[in-house]
Protein backbone atom coordinates (compact mmCIF):
# COMPACT_ATOMS: atom_id res chain seq x y z
CA UNK A 1 0.00 0.00 0.00
CA UNK A 2 0.89 3.81 -0.16
CA UNK A 3 3.65 4.80 2.17
CA UNK A 4 1.92 8.06 3.63
CA UNK A 5 3.58 8.23 7.23
CA UNK A 6 0.37 8.98 8.99
CA UNK A 7 1.97 9.79 12.27
CA UNK A 8 4.07 12.03 10.42
CA UNK A 9 1.79 14.44 8.98
CA UNK A 10 -1.96 15.61 8.57
CA UNK A 11 -4.22 13.93 6.02
CA UNK A 12 -4.29 15.23 2.63
CA UNK A 13 -7.29 17.20 2.21
CA UNK A 14 -8.28 16.09 -1.51
CA UNK A 15 -11.09 17.16 -3.55
CA UNK A 16 -12.20 14.75 -6.11
CA UNK A 17 -14.69 16.33 -8.68
CA UNK A 18 -17.21 14.23 -11.06
CA UNK A 19 -19.26 15.35 -13.37
CA UNK A 20 -21.57 12.44 -12.71
CA UNK A 21 -23.55 11.90 -15.64
CA UNK A 22 -24.05 8.80 -17.39
CA UNK A 23 -21.07 6.40 -16.80
CA UNK A 24 -19.46 8.89 -14.52
CA UNK A 25 -21.85 8.34 -11.92
CA UNK A 26 -20.76 4.99 -11.33
CA UNK A 27 -17.40 5.83 -11.71
CA UNK A 28 -17.84 8.67 -9.06
CA UNK A 29 -18.99 5.73 -6.84
CA UNK A 30 -15.57 3.34 -7.64
CA UNK A 31 -13.37 6.82 -6.64
CA UNK A 32 -15.35 6.98 -3.27
CA UNK A 33 -14.55 3.12 -2.61
CA UNK A 34 -11.11 3.34 -3.52
CA UNK A 35 -10.21 6.52 -1.72
CA UNK A 36 -11.38 5.07 1.61
CA UNK A 37 -8.50 2.68 0.67
CA UNK A 38 -5.90 5.08 0.43
CA UNK A 39 -4.01 5.84 4.24
CA UNK A 40 -3.53 9.50 5.35
CA UNK A 41 -6.32 10.84 2.92
CA UNK A 42 -9.09 12.85 3.37
CA UNK A 43 -11.29 13.03 0.45
CA UNK A 44 -14.18 15.27 0.04
CA UNK A 45 -16.50 14.10 -3.65
CA UNK A 46 -18.14 16.78 -5.33
CA UNK A 47 -20.43 15.40 -7.51
CA UNK A 48 -21.50 17.72 -10.16
CA UNK A 49 -25.01 16.11 -10.68
CA UNK A 50 -26.82 16.38 -7.31
CA UNK A 51 -27.71 19.17 -5.46
CA UNK A 52 -28.23 21.19 -8.14
CA UNK A 53 -30.07 24.60 -7.11
CA UNK A 54 -32.61 26.65 -9.13
CA UNK A 55 -29.93 28.94 -10.27
CA UNK A 56 -27.82 26.05 -11.77
CA UNK A 57 -30.35 24.75 -13.30
CA UNK A 58 -31.08 27.71 -15.05
CA UNK A 59 -27.53 28.60 -15.94
CA UNK A 60 -27.25 24.77 -17.05
CA UNK A 61 -30.50 25.23 -19.18
CA UNK A 62 -28.89 28.85 -21.02
CA UNK A 63 -25.11 27.22 -21.57
CA UNK A 64 -26.59 23.87 -23.06
CA UNK A 65 -29.48 25.14 -24.68
CA UNK A 66 -29.32 22.99 -28.06
CA UNK A 67 -29.39 25.48 -31.30
CA UNK A 68 -28.34 22.10 -34.11
CA UNK A 69 -28.93 19.08 -34.43
CA UNK A 70 -27.30 16.25 -32.45
CA UNK A 71 -26.56 13.71 -35.43
CA UNK A 72 -25.60 14.47 -38.97
CA UNK A 73 -23.56 16.47 -41.02
CA UNK A 74 -24.64 19.69 -39.03
CA UNK A 75 -24.53 17.97 -35.52
CA UNK A 76 -22.67 20.59 -33.22
CA UNK A 77 -22.71 23.43 -35.07
CA UNK A 78 -24.19 25.17 -32.54
CA UNK A 79 -20.84 24.38 -30.46
CA UNK A 80 -22.60 22.57 -27.84
CA UNK A 81 -20.51 19.78 -26.78
CA UNK A 82 -18.14 22.76 -26.02
CA UNK A 83 -20.91 24.64 -24.29
CA UNK A 84 -21.71 21.60 -21.96
CA UNK A 85 -18.05 21.27 -21.17
CA UNK A 86 -17.55 24.78 -20.19
CA UNK A 87 -20.90 24.47 -18.36
CA UNK A 88 -19.35 21.22 -16.19
CA UNK A 89 -16.23 23.81 -15.32
CA UNK A 90 -17.80 26.36 -13.97
CA UNK A 91 -20.16 24.48 -11.80
CA UNK A 92 -17.21 22.90 -10.85
CA UNK A 93 -15.11 25.92 -10.19
CA UNK A 94 -18.58 26.72 -7.77
CA UNK A 95 -19.08 23.94 -6.02
CA UNK A 96 -15.24 24.05 -5.15
CA UNK A 97 -14.90 27.40 -4.23
CA UNK A 98 -17.67 27.08 -2.23
CA UNK A 99 -16.67 23.48 -0.25
CA UNK A 100 -13.37 25.61 0.59
CA UNK A 101 -15.19 28.44 2.11
CA UNK A 102 -16.78 25.83 4.37
CA UNK A 103 -13.69 24.21 5.68
CA UNK A 104 -10.34 25.89 3.80
CA UNK A 105 -8.69 24.91 1.17
CA UNK A 106 -7.64 21.66 -0.87
CA UNK A 107 -4.49 20.22 -0.97
CA UNK A 108 -5.01 18.21 -4.26
CA UNK A 109 -7.58 18.22 -6.78
CA UNK A 110 -8.96 15.18 -8.85
CA UNK A 111 -10.50 15.90 -12.09
CA UNK A 112 -13.15 13.21 -13.95
CA UNK A 113 -13.31 14.01 -16.53
CA UNK A 114 -10.94 16.99 -18.31
CA UNK A 115 -14.11 18.96 -18.58
CA UNK A 116 -14.95 19.88 -14.89
CA UNK A 117 -11.70 21.46 -14.56
CA UNK A 118 -12.23 23.83 -17.72
CA UNK A 119 -12.59 26.81 -15.10
CA UNK A 120 -10.31 26.04 -12.49
CA UNK A 121 -6.70 26.33 -14.12
CA UNK A 122 -5.76 28.71 -12.09
CA UNK A 123 -6.24 26.37 -9.09
CA UNK A 124 -4.18 23.75 -10.69
CA UNK A 125 -1.35 26.06 -11.22
CA UNK A 126 -1.24 26.88 -7.82
CA UNK A 127 -2.34 23.18 -6.23
CA UNK A 128 -1.31 19.58 -7.23
CA UNK A 129 -4.03 18.40 -9.70
CA UNK A 130 -4.72 14.92 -11.27
CA UNK A 131 -6.94 14.56 -14.08
CA UNK A 132 -8.90 11.60 -15.24
CA UNK A 133 -9.86 10.75 -18.81
CA UNK A 134 -11.46 7.92 -20.36
CA UNK A 135 -11.32 9.48 -23.88
CA UNK A 136 -9.52 12.35 -26.12
CA UNK A 137 -11.43 14.92 -27.59
CA UNK A 138 -9.52 13.46 -30.98
CA UNK A 139 -10.85 10.47 -30.71
CA UNK A 140 -14.60 11.91 -29.76
CA UNK A 141 -14.81 13.80 -32.77
CA UNK A 142 -14.07 10.95 -35.67
CA UNK A 143 -17.39 10.41 -34.19
CA UNK A 144 -18.59 13.26 -36.41
CA UNK A 145 -20.17 12.25 -39.71
CA UNK A 146 -18.62 15.02 -41.45
CA UNK A 147 -15.35 17.50 -41.79
CA UNK A 148 -17.94 20.42 -40.62
CA UNK A 149 -19.08 18.73 -37.62
CA UNK A 150 -15.23 17.41 -36.54
CA UNK A 151 -14.08 20.98 -36.98
CA UNK A 152 -16.76 22.22 -34.26
CA UNK A 153 -14.13 20.10 -31.47
CA UNK A 154 -11.48 22.95 -31.82
CA UNK A 155 -12.74 25.08 -28.78
CA UNK A 156 -12.75 21.35 -26.89
CA UNK A 157 -9.57 20.60 -27.89
CA UNK A 158 -7.84 23.79 -27.13
CA UNK A 159 -9.11 23.88 -24.00
CA UNK A 160 -8.43 20.20 -23.07
CA UNK A 161 -4.67 21.01 -23.79
CA UNK A 162 -4.34 23.40 -21.53
CA UNK A 163 -6.17 21.09 -19.14
CA UNK A 164 -3.13 18.79 -19.40
CA UNK A 165 -0.60 21.36 -19.50
CA UNK A 166 -1.72 22.53 -16.11
CA UNK A 167 -2.29 19.20 -14.84
CA UNK A 168 0.47 17.39 -12.50
CA UNK A 169 -0.86 13.85 -13.29
CA UNK A 170 -2.73 12.83 -15.99
CA UNK A 171 -4.62 9.25 -15.11
CA UNK A 172 -5.93 7.28 -18.73
CA UNK A 173 -8.26 4.46 -17.93
CA UNK A 174 -6.71 2.59 -20.86
CA UNK A 175 -3.21 2.76 -23.18
CA UNK A 176 -5.75 3.23 -26.17
CA UNK A 177 -6.42 6.90 -24.69
CA UNK A 178 -3.37 7.50 -23.56
CA UNK A 179 -1.88 6.95 -26.75
CA UNK A 180 -3.82 9.12 -28.15
CA UNK A 181 -3.07 11.86 -25.53
CA UNK A 182 0.23 11.45 -25.61
CA UNK A 183 0.50 11.99 -29.71
CA UNK A 184 -0.68 14.97 -29.39
CA UNK A 185 0.19 16.40 -26.50
CA UNK A 186 3.88 14.79 -26.38
CA UNK A 187 5.02 17.49 -23.59
CA UNK A 188 2.28 15.62 -21.38
CA UNK A 189 3.84 12.74 -22.29
CA UNK A 190 5.81 11.88 -19.01
CA UNK A 191 3.23 12.78 -16.27
CA UNK A 192 0.22 10.32 -17.98
CA UNK A 193 -0.43 7.22 -16.06
CA UNK A 194 -2.80 4.31 -17.30
CA UNK A 195 -5.03 2.96 -14.95
CA UNK A 196 -8.24 0.50 -16.02
CA UNK A 197 -10.98 1.60 -14.00
CA UNK A 198 -11.78 -0.75 -10.60
CA UNK A 199 -14.63 -3.34 -10.12
CA UNK A 200 -16.40 -4.46 -7.24
CA UNK A 201 -15.50 -8.12 -7.34
CA UNK A 202 -19.23 -10.05 -7.17
CA UNK A 203 -17.87 -12.34 -4.20
CA UNK A 204 -20.46 -15.13 -5.03
CA UNK A 205 -19.11 -15.58 -8.65
CA UNK A 206 -17.09 -18.16 -8.46
CA UNK A 207 -20.46 -20.13 -6.97
CA UNK A 208 -22.26 -19.06 -10.20
CA UNK A 209 -19.58 -20.61 -11.99
CA UNK A 210 -19.92 -23.76 -10.61
CA UNK A 211 -23.69 -23.59 -10.80
CA UNK A 212 -23.51 -22.47 -14.18
CA UNK A 213 -20.94 -25.58 -14.88
CA UNK A 214 -24.29 -27.70 -13.28
CA UNK A 215 -26.53 -26.37 -15.76
CA UNK A 216 -24.88 -27.26 -18.66
CA UNK A 217 -24.58 -30.68 -17.63
CA UNK A 218 -28.04 -31.59 -17.05
CA UNK A 219 -29.66 -33.85 -19.44
CA UNK A 220 -31.69 -31.74 -21.76
CA UNK A 221 -29.18 -28.74 -20.74
CA UNK A 222 -31.67 -25.46 -19.95
CA UNK A 223 -31.84 -22.77 -22.55
CA UNK A 224 -28.19 -20.85 -22.31
CA UNK A 225 -28.86 -17.57 -20.66
CA UNK A 226 -27.59 -14.27 -22.48
CA UNK A 227 -27.51 -10.86 -21.39
CA UNK A 228 -27.74 -7.50 -22.65
CA UNK A 229 -27.05 -4.45 -20.16
CA UNK A 230 -26.97 -1.31 -22.06
CA UNK A 231 -28.97 2.59 -21.06
CA UNK A 232 -28.54 4.10 -24.97
CA UNK A 233 -29.90 1.13 -26.81
CA UNK A 234 -29.04 1.89 -30.59
CA UNK A 235 -25.45 3.18 -29.38
CA UNK A 236 -25.12 0.24 -27.37
CA UNK A 237 -25.77 -2.39 -30.33
CA UNK A 238 -29.19 -3.11 -29.08
CA UNK A 239 -30.82 -3.26 -32.84
CA UNK A 240 -27.49 -4.83 -34.07
CA UNK A 241 -27.91 -8.10 -31.41
CA UNK A 242 -31.68 -8.23 -32.15
CA UNK A 243 -31.12 -8.74 -35.88
CA UNK A 244 -28.56 -11.38 -35.47
CA UNK A 245 -30.62 -13.03 -32.79
CA UNK A 246 -33.14 -13.65 -35.53
CA UNK A 247 -30.76 -14.34 -38.11
CA UNK A 248 -29.01 -16.72 -36.05
CA UNK A 249 -32.54 -18.64 -34.81
CA UNK A 250 -31.26 -18.55 -31.62
CA UNK A 251 -34.63 -18.38 -29.74
CA UNK A 252 -34.36 -22.49 -29.46
CA UNK A 253 -31.60 -22.97 -27.26
CA UNK A 254 -31.31 -20.03 -25.70
CA UNK A 255 -33.12 -16.87 -23.98
CA UNK A 256 -32.17 -12.92 -24.17
CA UNK A 257 -32.60 -11.09 -21.40
CA UNK A 258 -32.32 -6.74 -22.39
CA UNK A 259 -31.36 -4.92 -19.62
CA UNK A 260 -32.48 -1.03 -21.13
CA UNK A 261 -34.76 1.89 -19.68
CA UNK A 262 -34.83 2.52 -23.98
CA UNK A 263 -37.65 1.71 -25.30
CA UNK A 264 -37.63 -1.51 -27.74
CA UNK A 265 -40.96 -2.35 -28.80
CA UNK A 266 -43.15 -5.43 -28.58
CA UNK A 267 -42.14 -7.30 -31.87
CA UNK A 268 -39.22 -8.93 -30.34
CA UNK A 269 -37.40 -12.42 -31.86
CA UNK A 270 -38.28 -15.40 -29.59
CA UNK A 271 -36.48 -15.65 -26.82
CA UNK A 272 -35.78 -12.49 -26.07
CA UNK A 273 -37.13 -10.61 -23.02
CA UNK A 274 -37.32 -6.57 -22.08
CA UNK A 275 -36.87 -5.66 -18.72
CA UNK A 276 -36.07 -1.88 -17.46
CA UNK A 277 -35.57 -0.19 -14.58
CA UNK A 278 -32.81 -2.00 -12.87
CA UNK A 279 -30.70 -0.13 -10.46
CA UNK A 280 -26.95 -1.28 -10.26
CA UNK A 281 -26.11 -3.24 -6.85
CA UNK A 282 -29.57 -4.09 -6.48
CA UNK A 283 -30.93 -7.99 -5.57
CA UNK A 284 -32.12 -7.83 -9.19
CA UNK A 285 -29.16 -6.71 -10.95
CA UNK A 286 -26.98 -9.30 -9.19
CA UNK A 287 -29.13 -11.71 -9.67
CA UNK A 288 -29.23 -11.09 -13.41
CA UNK A 289 -25.66 -11.68 -13.29
CA UNK A 290 -25.79 -14.45 -11.86
CA UNK A 291 -28.42 -16.29 -14.08
CA UNK A 292 -26.47 -14.99 -17.17
CA UNK A 293 -24.32 -17.49 -18.70
CA UNK A 294 -23.41 -14.96 -21.68
CA UNK A 295 -22.70 -11.24 -22.10
CA UNK A 296 -23.43 -9.76 -25.28
CA UNK A 297 -23.03 -5.32 -26.18
CA UNK A 298 -22.25 -5.42 -29.18
CA UNK A 299 -21.37 -1.34 -29.01
CA UNK A 300 -21.13 1.15 -31.76
CA UNK A 301 -19.77 3.33 -29.79
CA UNK A 302 -17.26 2.90 -26.55
CA UNK A 303 -14.23 5.16 -24.55
CA UNK A 304 -14.24 1.84 -22.12
CA UNK A 305 -16.97 -0.09 -21.31
CA UNK A 306 -17.28 -0.76 -17.61
CA UNK A 307 -20.16 -3.52 -18.21
CA UNK A 308 -17.60 -5.79 -19.86
CA UNK A 309 -15.44 -5.71 -16.20
CA UNK A 310 -18.90 -6.42 -14.54
CA UNK A 311 -19.33 -9.40 -16.78
CA UNK A 312 -15.85 -11.04 -16.18
CA UNK A 313 -16.16 -9.93 -12.48
CA UNK A 314 -19.22 -12.08 -12.32
CA UNK A 315 -17.33 -14.94 -13.88
CA UNK A 316 -19.52 -14.33 -17.42
CA UNK A 317 -17.46 -14.78 -21.18
CA UNK A 318 -18.51 -11.38 -22.78
CA UNK A 319 -19.07 -11.14 -26.82
CA UNK A 320 -17.90 -7.45 -27.94
CA UNK A 321 -16.95 -5.12 -30.66
CA UNK A 322 -13.34 -4.58 -31.36
CA UNK A 323 -13.45 -0.31 -30.87
CA UNK A 324 -11.53 2.04 -28.36
CA UNK A 325 -10.61 0.33 -25.13
CA UNK A 326 -12.60 -2.48 -25.21
CA UNK A 327 -10.07 -5.32 -26.50
CA UNK A 328 -7.90 -3.80 -23.34
CA UNK A 329 -10.62 -5.79 -21.08
CA UNK A 330 -12.36 -8.17 -23.57
CA UNK A 331 -9.11 -10.62 -24.63
CA UNK A 332 -9.93 -11.95 -28.00
CA UNK A 333 -10.22 -15.66 -26.94
CA UNK A 334 -8.93 -15.87 -23.88
CA UNK A 335 -11.69 -14.16 -22.19
CA UNK A 336 -14.34 -13.60 -24.99
CA UNK A 337 -14.64 -12.92 -28.33
CA UNK A 338 -14.72 -9.92 -30.90
CA UNK A 339 -16.30 -8.70 -33.58
CA UNK A 340 -16.27 -5.75 -35.92
CA UNK A 341 -18.96 -3.24 -35.99
CA UNK A 342 -21.93 -3.93 -37.62
CA UNK A 343 -20.88 -6.87 -38.87
CA UNK A 344 -23.73 -9.17 -38.52
CA UNK A 345 -22.43 -12.46 -39.94
CA UNK A 346 -19.58 -12.39 -37.54
CA UNK A 347 -22.09 -11.33 -34.13
CA UNK A 348 -24.06 -14.41 -35.52
CA UNK A 349 -21.07 -16.59 -35.70
CA UNK A 350 -19.70 -15.51 -32.08
CA UNK A 351 -23.02 -16.39 -31.06
CA UNK A 352 -23.38 -19.53 -32.41
CA UNK A 353 -19.47 -20.90 -30.81
CA UNK A 354 -20.50 -19.64 -26.95
CA UNK A 355 -24.10 -20.44 -26.96
CA UNK A 356 -22.88 -24.02 -29.12
CA UNK A 357 -20.13 -24.60 -26.49
CA UNK A 358 -20.35 -24.70 -22.53
CA UNK A 359 -17.01 -25.59 -22.20
CA UNK A 360 -15.95 -22.80 -24.09
CA UNK A 361 -18.02 -20.34 -21.85
CA UNK A 362 -16.93 -22.20 -18.49
CA UNK A 363 -13.38 -21.84 -19.61
CA UNK A 364 -13.16 -18.21 -20.83
CA UNK A 365 -15.81 -17.05 -17.51
CA UNK A 366 -13.40 -18.46 -15.41
CA UNK A 367 -10.62 -16.72 -17.07
CA UNK A 368 -12.24 -13.58 -17.08
CA UNK A 369 -13.12 -13.53 -13.57
CA UNK A 370 -9.28 -14.70 -12.91
CA UNK A 371 -7.78 -12.05 -14.84
CA UNK A 372 -10.66 -9.29 -12.86
CA UNK A 373 -9.74 -9.97 -9.46
CA UNK A 374 -6.46 -9.15 -10.39
CA UNK A 375 -6.56 -6.25 -13.35
CA UNK A 376 -9.44 -4.65 -11.53
CA UNK A 377 -8.51 -5.17 -8.22
CA UNK A 378 -9.94 -1.78 -5.90
CA UNK A 379 -6.87 -2.61 -3.79
CA UNK A 380 -4.35 -2.62 -6.76
CA UNK A 381 -6.46 1.19 -7.72
CA UNK A 382 -5.79 2.41 -4.53
CA UNK A 383 -2.54 1.70 -4.25
CA UNK A 384 -1.29 2.88 -7.59
CA UNK A 385 -3.55 6.26 -7.19
CA UNK A 386 -2.29 6.96 -3.84
CA UNK A 387 1.57 6.43 -5.10
CA UNK A 388 0.42 9.56 -7.71
CA UNK A 389 -1.18 11.57 -4.90
CA UNK A 390 1.76 11.55 -2.81
CA UNK A 391 4.32 11.91 -4.95
CA UNK A 392 2.79 15.39 -6.40
CA UNK A 393 2.07 16.09 -2.95
CA UNK A 394 5.54 16.03 -1.88
CA UNK A 395 6.69 17.40 -4.45
CA UNK A 396 4.75 20.54 -4.24
CA UNK A 397 6.11 20.99 -0.44
CA UNK A 398 3.08 19.41 1.48
CA UNK A 399 3.11 20.80 5.17
CA UNK A 400 4.39 18.14 7.60
CA UNK A 401 3.07 17.85 11.10
CA UNK A 402 5.57 16.43 13.60
CA UNK A 403 3.48 15.46 16.36
CA UNK A 404 5.85 15.86 20.00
Amino acid sequence: MVSMASEARRPIRAAFVNSGILGHRAVATLLADVTSRIPCLDATHINLSEDLTLADRIIRRALCLRAAPQAGPAANLDFSRWRQEVHAGLLAARRIAAAERRSGPFDLFHFHTQATAYASLARMRRTPSIVSIDTTQHHASLQATSRLARATYWPSLAHDGAVFRAAGAIVATSEWAAGDLRAAHPSCADKVHVLPYPVTTLEASDAWIRERAARAAETPAPPVRVLFMGGDFPRKGGPDLLAAWAAGGFGDRATLDLVTDWPVGDALPPGVRHTSRIAPRTPAWIELWRRAELFVMPTRHEAFGMVYQEAAAAGVPSIATRIGAVPEIVQEGDTGLLVPVHDQHALVSALGTLIGSAALRHQMGQAARERMQTAGSPERYASRLGAIIERLVETHGFELSHHG
